[in-house]
């Protein structure tokens, strides 16, 4: 089986960008090339610019299976990846055929495929799909990782009233949910991340202030390409994004894969085709091991953790200030473990001072992880948007520490029991949950009763080749 993977990023970028989805992608990659015969390849768009060529084109790179997972990256694509750039750039996301074509070119070249599987479609236009006219037997899948396809800053999250976008007012809503504008300066950081992979960054640094100069000087003419119609995206462009989207995924794509149930049932209501969308756990190296019961059951004092940004949409102001309201005799016998990145004191330091202690982390890495959890009783997963499936809640519970999750997004569906589930948002209600376990930490047990396994990457490619049109197990 021959089989063609795209991100908007490479799976192994230096930086690490990308998120849960690129470990998810690089995980499925290594898996296939270490236990199938499959022959892979994966393409990425909408990160580099070469301010040297204007049109854009297809490159070969290098990545860490080397031969053995064929890699290429769209160059100067008209789709600015993330898709966040992008987003007051919709008309031009709308009509774009450049894509397509580029992918026809390709798969001339490299193909056919026998699956064409798209982890997002950020960074080329939903036209992409367009494909499968000229390759009917080509099995095309969609990932819902995120929410894209329906809201073009991804989150289905209103910024300017902090709600859950379940009405976007035919596109009215987007007009004022982000100010932020694609500009000269992340142009520039695109150029520069060009010139990175074709000059050894012993030269980089030591003629970067040449470099920026030569760059800002040629960019001021040629950016306006890819901000497009940025200041004339009206509310009709963003109703026709979701209506031409959502049809195009209906008429091309053979399987659309939700990565939760709540996922699921969200692009159900927004109409995509009930016959084709399905509920996929993605795997994860972290289920192999995982250990299936609390960790720290008998620590004292209960330890409570929140692991991941700063962020309203990710639930951790709403969870600062909801512990600010605590009584002061209860939080007296709780720790809290803070490991966020960037974090400021100013938005945790007063609020929390009746806790017993606060011990913080300047954000985590996967080999530092079970060390901050060793002494931790329950994780906390606050989102306030419909957070598809938080690749932080898969780790915390990977590693025995259940989680109290908020109603939104998936992470809740790790476990059927509501003792572990609270209303989003609500304050009062996750208060209550939280002195649940405080006072009887033994409830902590119910988490793993009532808690499915996590999937392993070999059940989950198991289920993918079913997608592909393959039943033979992994």
């Amino acid at each position: 089986m021959k089989i063609l993977y795209y991100n908007w990023i490479q799976f192994d970028n230096k930086d690490n960008i990308g998120g849960g989805v690129n470990i998810y992608q690089r995980n499925v990659i290594e898996y296939l090339i270490n236990n199938t015969n499959y022959e892979v390849y994966f393409l990425s768009s909408g990160w580099k610019y070469n301010p040297f060529r204007f049109a854009p084109y297809i490159k070969q790179t290098d990545n860490i299976f080397k031969e053995k997972c064929k890699t290429f990256e769209i160059i100067n694509s008209s789709i600015i990846a993330p898709a966040f750039w992008a987003h007051k750039n919709l008309k031009k996301y709308n009509i774009d055929e450049e894509s397509y074509l580029l992918l026809k070119d390709f798969i001339q070249k490299y193909g056919p495929f026998d699956v064409i599987h798209f982890n997002n479609l950020e960074g080329v236009s939903i036209n992409i799909l367009k494909i499968k006219e000229l390759y009917p037997k080509t099995k095309i899948i969609y990932s819902v990782h995120n929410y894209q396809i329906i809201c073009p800053l991804v989150q289905y999250f209103n910024n300017q009233e902090q709600i859950i976008c379940n009405d976007f007012k035919r596109g009215v809503s987007c007009l004022t949910c982000s100010t932020r504008n694609f500009n000269k300066e992340e142009y520039l950081i695109r150029t520069k991340e060009y010139i990175k992979s074709i000059v050894p960054v012993s030269i980089c640094q030591r003629f970067d202030k040449i470099f920026d100069f030569a760059l800002r000087f040629n960019n001021k003419l040629r950016y306006k390409k890819y901000l497009g119609t940025n200041k004339n995206c009206k509310a009709e462009i963003y109703e026709e994004y979701r209506n031409h989207n959502i049809y195009m995924l209906n008429k091309y794509v053979d399987s659309v894969l939700a990565v939760s149930e709540r996922v699921r049932q969200i692009m159900l209501r927004h109409g995509v085709d009930s016959n084709k969308i399905f509920t996929s756990y993605i795997g994860t190296k972290f289920a192999e091991n995982e250990i299936m019961r609390s960790v720290a059951r008998k620590s004292i004092p209960f330890t409570i953790a929140y692991l991941g940004y700063e962020k309203i949409d990710k639930g951790y102001f709403f969870f600062i200030d909801a512990l600010n309201k605590m009584n002061s005799e209860l939080a007296s016998k709780i720790n809290v473990v803070l490991a966020v990145a960037g974090i400021h004191k100013e938005n945790y330091e007063s609020k929390l001072s009746h806790f017993n202690k606060v011990i913080v982390y300047n954000g985590y890495t996967h080999d530092k992880l079970q060390d901050i959890l060793k002494e931790v009783n329950l994780g906390i997963v606050p989102v306030l948007w419909e957070d598809n499936l938080p690749q932080v809640a898969i780790e915390m519970v990977a590693l025995g520490v259940p989680i109290l999750c908020s109603d939104f997004g998936g992470a809740s569906e790790l476990c059927k029991s509501d003792l572990f589930k609270f209303k989003g948002g609500d304050e009062q209600d996750f208060l209550i949950k939280l002195g649940n376990f405080v006072s009887k930490p033994e409830l902590l047990n119910g988490y793993w009763a009532n808690h499915p396994p996590l999937m392993t990457m070999s059940r989950h490619i198991s289920q993918l080749k079913k997608y592909y049109g393959e039943d033979s197990d992994a």
